[in-house]
């Protein structure tokens, strides 16, 4: 009858230690996991936040100004002498 106790009580040891184990496993994939993430969302905000710091250099094409002068009489004499 002991050698039954001390049997079953082995048995229960080793399945809590088995499920002690598994519960680490889990734990670690989760944490890495997620770690896996941050990193990978860090890369993406810093990399927007880059892009929007540094606009490209783009060259337009340069636009005429308009007349920043009204035409006067005056202005149509002194240009017709």
């Amino acid at each position: 009858m002991q050698d039954t106790k001390q049997s079953l009580m082995a048995a229960a040891k080793a399945e809590r230690e088995r499920d002690k184990n598994e519960a680490m496993r889990e734990y670690q994939t989760e944490k890495l996991a997620s770690q896996a993430n941050m990193v990978r969302l860090r890369a993406l905000r810093l990399a927007k936040e880059n892009a929007v710091s540094q606009p490209q250099t783009v060259r337009r094409p340069a636009t005429r100004k308009a007349a920043s002068r009204r035409r006067s009489p005056e202005n149509d004499l002194e240009h017709r002498t």
